[in-house]
């Protein structure tokens, strides 16, 4: 079943409007406003913005995602056993974050949706085991536990979701 929604999620361009995007939460404002874009010349990460159909610059959300590795021991004995013992490929969403006048109307849920869609893909090309996040607090936390995220043994907040999973979900 797809939901109709009055966005599309995209990367980040320059022309897009970044300097009025609030979240609440002020490093999230702060990485899209002042370095996203760097980030993306630089190949550090890269960000997915969801635009408001209308304006095709108003930014109402985004993530990031990059890859990395988390040690064998960090997941749980169920799941270790199934993992080599050496550090596991990963993709990181670092950062997904819903304007203000926007939230509660479904776009974080479709904008993790993307993120998880993407890492799907490039899944078929590049090794990865899963996809790690680190909540800011417990409030984001419940939002991605109530997707199928699990914690990992060592951090409270800091939550993954294997591709096996993603594949079998989406």
């Amino acid at each position: 079943m797809s939901i109709k929604t009055d966005w599309i999620i995209r990367n980040l361009s320059r022309a897009d409007d970044r300097s009025n995007f609030d979240c609440a939460e002020p490093a999230l404002n702060d990485y899209i406003q002042r370095f996203a874009h760097q980030h993306a010349n630089k190949n550090i990460s890269q960000t997915h913005v969801a635009i408001l159909k209308n304006t095709h610059e108003k930014i109402i959300g985004f993530y990031t995602l990059s890859t990395g590795n988390v040690k064998f021991s960090t997941f749980p004995p169920s799941i270790q056993k199934k993992l080599p013992k050496y550090p596991v490929p990963i993709i990181r969403i670092g950062r997904l974050a819903v304007d203000n006048s926007m939230q509660g109307k479904g776009v974080g849920a479709s904008l993790l949706k993307d993120a998880l869609q993407r890492c799907l893909m490039l899944s078929e090309d590049v090794g990865i085991f899963a996809v790690v996040v680190e909540a800011k607090h417990k409030k984001a936390k419940a939002f991605y536990l109530k997707y199928g995220f699990r914690e990992f043994n060592d951090e409270m907040l800091k939550l993954f979701l294997s591709i096996k999973t993603i594949k079998e979900s989406l």
